[in-house]
């Protein structure tokens, strides 16, 4: 259905333009003038106040919070490596100097631990978001430390390198809560933070280095991993102060590094450190003896050496903690005057600004009054009523109902004046924009009838030569043509559509919903492969059964189009709760989700006809849907299909559907008996046979065509509701014999399908009279009080001769006869029952109204309304009674 689905570019960028722009007084775009500007440097104005006032504000809250957290993090750092060498040395020598020593210093850690996590968790609020992270998660890391200990004091329970590896990720801890907390908004802050955080880890690896001889020195030897560690911390420490530190000492800083370098304890630590470096070719003896690496006679003093350094390094780490505090002090201040002058002078701006605004406003304000009344007046109330009754098609006095406006000439005056010209120019398009509508309308209405009064000619001659020729083959071509000249009929009524006017197809009583789909698949090229599955006991109001035809032809036709040719369309018919439902399901390619949603915006809101968007429009089929749907009060909608193409719903509702007794066209049917139901037709009906005409005519419902005596009655197909046969699946039919219910169900030289088994029928038996059986015909039985007596079953009767068992039938009297084969006369009559659906399909979708251009001719002779069928009921199958 992608015929009547696809946007063209053209429609949507038409209508992107027929938008209003959005137009200002002249005061307002002289305030604009000026304020825009004024607002855009109050705007940056304020905002560079706000940043600089939230950096000074963020920067203050950063240094005071280092400074707090800047002591307890150090001293914790100091404490336990601290005990990390104590613990060292106790676990070395398990003596009680030494475990006393261990006591005393884990009080002290726990003191600055405690302090630490105190701030951890006071000033959390405060601390910037890396340092508030951290700090809670040293802080819970530092919970572990009781444990720790009990495991260090039960010697064997726990391992050196554990317990080790514990301390050692602790102090690293806190090293990585400092360098949060130099993470500041400022750069020079930052960097200066940077340096003190190299300087702690240049202390941290001395401290280890220290519990590695500390452990090593009452056994006088060096295992081989921790001389590797010792050379590795030597090397980083040594690193560190002399390429990272030393080179970007600030001058004030360079007097505490010299005192601390210069010192002989500091000369005694490094030649102890090169002594034990010096012992790289120990290790080969050591591993021959397996006693490890003999330390040297020179660390017999390391202790004193390190207690010597001990002030004049933590001297110089707190002169540099103090000076990225003064640092951070400075660069706030700095921060905040800069505020102050910004706050100063983006306001001297604002308030000279705002004072030229006024100013010019008022002055231009007070010329331009007089031309506002004058205009306002005219542009948003008579202007568009004038314009709205053109477009309604009214006559107006444009001198009256829009005058121009007189305000002066000069440059105000100029404005008016190029306001009238527009006026003029926007009054003279909409007249002739409603005259080209107008004529456009009428040209279309007149040619429309005009084509479908000749449509309907031809038609009648083609009904005569029908009548009048026998011969298959020139049959089937008249058919052809038949049929094309039905489906022209209908798309000259689109263009009546279009115009907004009503086809001349109309009915005045109830017609079968089957009836109006068999009717609308009848239009339709490719009806052959339409599957209809219809319930048979619904009718649809006769008002409305001629745009419904219409309306699901349109469907129907871009289902078989948009879809492989080897594939059925399946219409499926049923009452629901609210109406009645009818599925157009195709197999073809589909639309994306964007084009489902834009036909289904325009099936639920009709556009307005344009002629010129339709000329570039190709989707006429959709317009015409709409524009009926809207009209019916019907709702269609498209989907999906599960089988890759597209599901077109159409809900008719209950005001539009009649329930009550049997259909119209079938009043004897609820009369009739229960039969088995094939998937045959009717065949033609003798000429001895009785009209069933004169017997039903005064109460069929609309549609009911009189029948001429030997004129073939055809009925609906019904067929099993077990499965539908593919296209692959159909075959010849056998030849029929001239007394069995046979109608092709195809023109000549297409594939009608085959025959299904017989099954129990879903729906009551046709309304027509059956065809007299070939034997003599059975005396009627009468009961003792002179009734008709009821029917008798006779087996196989009702079959056709290809499907009996026996190659011998029996009459109802009992008589045994011999089947024969077809005769000519009975071929032409098959054929003369097909001709005769065609008849019923093209007369189903002709109008009854009797004007010049729009009438359409009824039967000849009956005066009656053409009851909706199929086309050529060849492919078209209908199911009675099949859920939707």
């Amino acid at each position: 259905m992608r015929k009547l689905m696809r946007a063209p570019r053209a429609d949507r960028t038409g209508a992107a333009r027929s938008r209003p722009r959005r137009t200002f007084t002249i005061r307002t775009l002289l305030v604009l003038l000026t304020v825009v500007p004024l607002v855009s440097m109050v705007a940056l104005w304020a905002i560079a106040t706000y940043r600089l006032a939230d950096h000074a504000s963020g920067l203050d809250n950063e240094v005071s919070v280092a400074e707090r957290a800047g002591t307890p993090s150090y001293n914790t750092m100091i404490s336990l490596q601290a005990e990390r060498r104590l613990t060292a040395a106790w676990m070395a020598k398990p003596a009680p100097a030494a475990a006393d020593a261990l006591r005393a210093q884990r009080v002290k850690t726990d003191e600055a631990v405690k302090q630490f996590v105190a701030f951890a968790k006071s000033g959390a609020r405060e601390t910037p978001g890396n340092a508030v992270r951290r700090a809670r998660e040293v802080a819970a890391e530092l919970a572990q430390l009781p444990d720790a200990r009990r495991q260090v004091d039960s010697i064997g329970a726990i391992g050196r390198d554990r317990w080790l590896k514990f301390y050692t990720s602790q102090i690293a801890d806190q090293i990585s809560v400092v360098q949060a907390l130099a993470e500041t908004s400022d750069t020079d802050v930052t960097y200066a933070g940077q340096f003190l955080v190299i300087q702690f880890r240049a202390g941290e690896a001395l401290a280890q280095e220290d519990t590695l001889v500390s452990f090593s020195l009452p056994s006088g030897r060096l295992s081989q991993p921790d001389y590797a560690a010792f050379v590795q911390n030597v090397g980083v420490r040594r690193h560190s102060i002399d390429d990272e530190i030393e080179p970007f000492l600030p001058p004030a800083s360079r007097a505490g590094y010299l005192a601390l370098t210069q010192t002989p304890a500091w000369h005694d630590l490094v030649s102890m450190e090169n002594a034990i470096i010096a012992t790289v070719d120990a290790p080969r003896e050591a591993r021959a003896a397996g006693s490890g690496i003999p330390i040297p006679a020179e660390l017999a003093s390391w202790r004193s050496v390190l207690d010597r350094l001990a002030e004049p390094a933590s001297a110089f780490d707190f002169a540099r903690v103090d000076q990225v505090f003064a640092a951070g002090d400075e660069a706030t201040s700095d921060t905040w005057n800069q505020v102050y002058l910004l706050s100063a002078i983006g306001l001297a701006f604002v308030v000279i600004g705002g004072v030229l605004c006024w100013r010019i406003t008022r002055a231009v304000r007070r010329r331009l009054f007089l031309l506002r009344d004058a205009t306002v007046e005219l542009g948003t109330h008579r202007l568009p009523m004038v314009i709205e009754r053109l477009q309604r098609g009214e006559r107006v006095d444009l001198a009256v109902e829009a005058p121009e406006v007189d305000a002066g000439r000069d440059e105000i005056g100029q404005v008016a004046s190029a306001f009238n010209a527009a006026q003029r120019a926007a009054l003279d398009g909409a007249v002739q924009l409603a005259r080209q509508r107008e004529g456009f309308a009428k040209v279309f209405v007149n040619t429309a009838l005009r084509t479908q009064s000749l449509v309907n000619r031809q038609i009648g001659e083609l009904d005569t030569m029908e009548r009048r020729h026998q011969d298959p083959e020139l049959l089937r071509e008249l058919f052809t043509i038949d049929h094309l000249a039905t489906r022209l009929r209908r798309y000259e009524e689109n263009l009546v559509v279009l115009t907004g006017n009503r086809p001349g197809r109309r009915w005045s009583r109830p017609v079968r919903i089957v009836d109006v789909v068999r009717g609308a698949v009848g239009e339709v090229e490719d009806y052959h492969r339409v599957e209809v599955y219809s319930d048979p006991d619904v009718q649809l109001s006769g008002p409305a059964v001629g745009g419904v035809i219409h309306l699901l032809a349109e469907l129907v036709e871009n289902a078989t189009m948009f879809s492989p040719p080897d594939t059925p369309v399946h219409v499926r018919a049923a009452a629901v709760a609210k109406g009645v439902a009818i599925e157009i399901e195709d197999r073809g390619l589909g639309m994306s989700e964007a084009e489902y949603e834009s036909a289904n915006r325009q099936l639920a809101v009709p556009t307005t006809f344009d002629v010129i968007a339709l000329a570039e429009d190709v989707r006429m089929g959709l317009f015409v849907v709409a524009q009926l749907a809207d009209r019916l009060g019907v709702g269609v909608t498209l989907r999906p299909s599960p089988y890759g193409g597209t599901l077109a719903i159409v809900f008719l509702p209950d005001e539009l559907i009649t329930r009550e007794g049997g259909a119209p066209d079938e009043p004897d049917r609820a009369a009739a008996p229960f039969e088995p139901a094939t998937a045959i037709v009717a065949a033609a009906q003798p000429a001895s046979e009785p009209n069933s005409a004169t017997t039903h005519e005064a109460d069929e419902g609309p549609g009911f065509v009189p029948e001429s005596p030997g004129r073939p009655h055809p009925e609906p197909v019904v067929r099993s509701l077990d499965r539908i046969p593919m296209p692959a699946e159909r075959a010849e039919p056998a030849p029929a014999e001239p007394d069995v219910s046979v109608r092709p169900t195809a023109p000549a030289g297409t594939d009608p399908g085959p025959v299904p088994a017989p099954e129990p029928a879903s729906t009551p038996a046709p309304r027509h009279a059956r065809p007299a059986p070939t034997t003599a015909p059975a005396v009627e039985e009468t009961t003792p009080d002179g009734r008709r007596a009821l029917p008798r079953r006779v087996r196989q009767r009702n079959l056709p001769m290809p499907l009996r068992t026996e190659t011998a039938t029996t009459s109802e009297g009992g008589v045994r006869t011999e089947a024969k084969p077809s005769s000519p006369r009975e071929a032409a009559a098959t054929l003369s029952s097909f001709r005769f659906a065609s008849q019923r399909a093209r007369e189903a979708s002709e109008p009854t109204a009797a004007d010049d251009e729009s009438a359409i001719a009824t039967e000849p002779g009956t005066g009656t309304e053409p009851a909706p069928g199929p086309r050529p009921a060849a492919g078209s199958t209908t199911h009675p009674g099949e859920p939707s």
